[in-house]
C-alpha cells in the first residue's frame, strides 16, 4: 500500500488522521501524517488492518441499504 492509497483509504473511511492513529494503536495524528507524506513505510500490518477497516465499513454500510 502505497502512502496515497493509505490516505485515500483513510479519507473513504471518513476518519481524521488522530482518528485512524487510534485505531492502529498510536498515540497521536503525526504517525498518520509521516505516513502519508512516505516519510514512514505502511507496513504489512498496518495494511492488513486498514483493509479489515475498510471491509467493516463496507459490511455496515451493505446492511443500511
Amino acid at each position: 500500500m502505497t502512502p496515497k492509497q493509505f490516505k485515500s483509504a483513510r479519507l473513504k473511511m471518513g476518519l481524521s488522521q488522530a482518528e485512524m492513529a487510534t485505531l492502529l494503536g498510536y498515540t497521536s495524528r503525526s504517525m498518520i501524517c509521516r505516513i502519508e507524506t512516505g516519510s514512514r513505510i505502511v507496513t504489512p500490518r498496518m495494511a492488513l488492518t486498514v483493509k479489515l477497516l475498510m471491509e467493516k465499513q463496507n459490511d455496515k454500510l451493505a446492511h443500511r441499504a
